[in-house]
């Protein structure tokens, strides 16, 4: 399988690399712009990860949870639960990459610990289709297959538990090769992100885990987040789900890249005095660099 293809995305990560040479023109940003810029991130990251998945709180609720402790009345205690655990999560990867921890076995469950906070009961039909209830176990490898519906109505088998341990063990060894020889960050990153979806190594929680530690990773190599929108979120699953039929990881890393856009503006906008108090939704931001790079490659085009 391959990681990248040369025709889609190398012009889109030179897209981002430019905004991220522009950005370290403008840096040290005073505390003042990165406190800003930080808990706004943090505020969005927290509810499109969870929304992802279903979870029902809003913008505004999540915003009032994380900030002033508040919960949405009517709302499921299990949902203020997961984004309290994300928000937790986001900081423990921030702090991570301060202390300069590797990525490791312990560390994602432990983080995985972090996240889902405690062990719960999730909906679950067992292998003769009857509806039952399945514990959750927190920090722990999955003990029973959990195979999903695709969107055209196929069973995606995720690895079997007896094959989670090497398959994260092989993971985890090709993120520090790749690391070593310079691979570029957001291939690392998406690569990662794929590849631990693709195994599911845990009961619950899979699909926020590769985020999180998609933008560890970022974070490391000194990128902004890339943030998955809600309104994507088909976008997305079938991005993923393409690199299954193609077995090419290029559009999915192409559309990380997008991803990695909005926070790289948001930035931007910060350092450059602009308010990011009535910002663009990240849907918006994502289509309208997706337009400033057809402009981009139109105008190369023209040029050759």
């Amino acid at each position: 399988m391959s990681d990248i293809n040369a025709s889609t995305g190398p012009t889109i990560i030179e897209e981002i690399d430019r905004l991220k040479r522009e950005l370290d023109k403008l840096r040290p940003l005073s505390s003042d712009v990165v406190g800003r810029i930080e808990q706004k991130l943090r505020l969005d990251l927290n509810y499109h990860s969870n929304a992802i998945e279903g979870n029902s709180l809003t913008l505004g609720e999540t915003k009032s949870l994380i900030l002033h402790g508040l919960t949405a009345r009517g709302k499921p205690m299990r949902d203020h639960l997961d984004i309290e655990g994300h928000d937790e999560a986001v900081k423990a990867i921030e702090d991570a990459v301060k202390r300069n921890e590797e990525l490791n076995e312990v560390f994602i469950r432990n983080l995985h610990k972090v996240l889902l906070k405690e062990p719960y009961e999730n909906d679950a039909t067992t292998p003769e289709g009857q509806p039952t209830k399945r514990l959750i176990s927190i920090g722990d490898y999955k003990t029973q297959p959990n195979n999903v519906l695709t969107s055209t109505g196929e069973i995606y088998y995720f690895a079997p538990p007896e094959q989670v341990k090497p398959a994260m063990n092989d993971l985890i060894d090709w993120y520090r090769k790749k690391e070593k020889e310079g691979e570029h960050p957001i291939v690392m990153a998406a690569t990662v992100h794929y590849r631990f979806v693709r195994i599911h190594p845990f009961d619950d929680g899979n699909g926020r885990m590769a985020r999180l530690l998609m933008n560890m990773i970022l974070i490391k190599h000194g990128y902004t987040v890339a943030i998955v929108p809600i309104q994507e979120r088909n976008q997305y699953i079938n991005s993923l789900e393409q690199a299954d039929k193609s077995e090419d990881l290029a559009e999915f890393i192409a559309y990380i890249a997008q991803c990695c856009g909005y926070a790289l503006n948001l930035h931007l906008k910060a350092a450059r005095g602009e308010s990011i108090e009535d910002a663009e939704d990240i849907e918006k931001a994502i289509d309208r660099f997706k337009h400033s790079l057809q402009k981009t490659q139109a105008t190369q085009c023209l040029q050759e």
